[in-house]
């Protein structure tokens, strides 16, 4: 499972990982979320799942693509390096762009770049938006996460109860959940969501104090996040 995006590729990442580790699975975690795997490689079984954080500079010139892409979202960034923004798009592409009609591409539909890939790639398109109402896909409806495939709609999960703050993690949510629906039961989506704290320098919760809240974001290094 690979996961690309401008914003929220680590948390979505972390919490896909989380969510297999759940349901029983061994899962090996890394890529640009700071972990090289080659040295895992002997370790890994035909059943276990690498969940692989890629950013535009590690996709440029890849000619592979993972059974299962996740685009979270698309807006400028890092175009000190890139030529342009086409060139950027362009990259993000490479983790679709190799994939065959047995694999699977989650992207966001409110996402005018990343709804387009839907209609792009050649794999079964799975969309998560929390302002329409995709055919076959993750969406909020009335505070509720639920999934919709095949003409059958399940609740997964009350918004409310995810630990984690913001609208935007709720839609890192939408995405993992589209990327592993198969093999994570609702159950386990709404354990993780309930006790998953974040990963560090992420809206990090520090300590209240007066009634005041602290959090750590230094992470936040770009205009968006």
């Amino acid at each position: 499972i690979g996961i690309t995006g401008s914003d929220g590729k680590t948390t979505t990442a972390t919490i896909i990982s989380e969510l297999l580790k759940r349901a029983g699975y061994c899962v090996f975690l890394g890529g640009n979320i700071g972990r090289p795997l080659l040295s895992e490689i002997p370790h890994m079984k035909n059943n276990d799942f690498v969940v692989v954080e890629l950013s535009s500079f590690q996709l440029m010139d890849m000619k592979l693509s993972p059974h299962t892409a996740v685009i979270t979202n698309i807006s400028p960034n890092h175009l000190d390096k890139h030529r342009d923004m086409q060139e950027y798009i362009n990259a993000k592409k490479n983790i679709f762009a190799f994939q065959t009609k047995e694999n699977k591409t989650v992207a966001n539909y409110d996402n005018d770049i990343t709804a387009g890939f839907l209609k792009e790639t050649k794999a079964a398109p799975l969309a998560f938006s929390k302002n329409y109402l995709p055919g076959n896909g993750v969406y909020l409806e009335s505070g509720m996460i639920i999934l919709s495939r095949n003409g059958k709609s399940e609740k997964i999960l009350d918004a409310g109860d995810i630990k984690i703050p913001g609208m935007h993690n709720v839609e890192n949510y939408m995405a993992a959940i589209g990327a592993v629906c198969e093999y994570v039961s609702a159950q386990d989506i709404q354990k993780v969501a309930a006790s998953f704290a974040g990963v560090p320098h992420r809206l990090e919760f520090v300590r209240e104090l007066d009634g005041v809240k602290y959090y750590n974001s230094s992470i936040d290094s770009s205009p968006t996040r």
